[in-house]
């Protein structure tokens, strides 16, 4: 593998040379592929056969359940909700991540290492994905087991009193927040997401200029050298949602944050 992914001195690889001797996809590849295939769709009928997935009881249309969870697959867009505006949440977030997914071979700028997704060599782009997963399937954990009645959060080691068979007790929500959910204002919303913004932007090139000896800063450097102005933005501007979407989520839960910003159009 390594002897395929050699380049010459101006970086391009011989493998993509009209004489570089090639080999079939079929039957070398394609094969193996499809035996992977065979093999796990048998697992998935053994699983089937064994494994129960009952339905959930049948549907009255005058109760609707509380709280009503959605698939788990679906449930960390329904997290999201709690966070911000639907149109946000369920439009512009996921969309944002399969447009970072679609632009990954595009801002590779290590052509050498293509073809091989080792820790060394592409130690940036795995630490943001990883990052990404986890927070994602936090996201999950969080609607799925400790989101209770009224989508409020129940940790699972306290007992909670939940009013007897009723949803409500008179005049009290299951469980009443002691504190209430506040947005900040329309200038200090607006401030505060531009000066992230600009900051997340800037602060990437100017920390080698502040700190040139550091080993950490002469990679960065060579970073983004490498990278160029219009791949930076792209790349950043990705990296700065992931990072304002964990910031919201802190916001929220740990200061009782509604919404940074409000317009008749969309909150943030």
């Amino acid at each position: 593998m390594a002897q395929d992914l050699k380049t010459d001195q101006s970086g391009y690889m011989l493998m993509n040379k009209p004489d570089y001797p090639r080999v079939s996809t079929f039957p070398n590849l394609v094969w193996v592929i499809l035996l992977m295939m065979l093999f796990i769709t048998v697992l998935l009928w053994a699983v089937s056969f064994v494994a129960n997935a009952p339905l959930e009881e049948m549907s009255e249309w005058a109760k609707t359940p509380n709280p009503a969870k959605a698939p788990w697959y679906f449930i960390g867009l329904q997290e999201l909700l709690v966070y911000f505006d639907p149109w946000i949440a369920g439009v512009m977030i996921p969309n944002q991540l399969i447009t970072g997914l679609i632009l990954i071979p595009y801002v590779d700028v290590s052509p050498t290492i293509q073809g091989r997704y080792a820790w060394e060599g592409r130690k940036f782009a795995i630490s943001v994905f990883t990052f990404g997963a986890i927070m994602w399937f936090a996201l999950i954990v969080v609607g799925q087991f400790l989101r209770g009645p009224s989508w409020q959060v129940y940790w699972p080691i306290i007992d909670y009193d939940i009013g007897g068979h009723g949803w409500v007790r008179e005049g009290m929500p299951l469980k009443q927040g002691i504190t209430k959910l506040k947005s900040m204002s329309m200038g200090a919303g607006a401030t505060l997401i531009l000066g992230y913004s600009f900051f997340g932007m800037v602060l990437p090139l100017v920390i080698p200029k502040m700190f040139p000896k550091a080993k950490l800063t002469r990679a960065l450097k060579g970073y983004l050298d490498v990278l160029g102005p219009i791949k930076y933005f792209v790349v950043q501007s990705h990296i700065l949602m992931i990072l304002g979407v964990l910031g919201k989520i802190i916001l929220r839960l740990g200061f009782n944050v509604k919404y940074i910003l409000e317009t008749p159009w969309f909150k943030i």
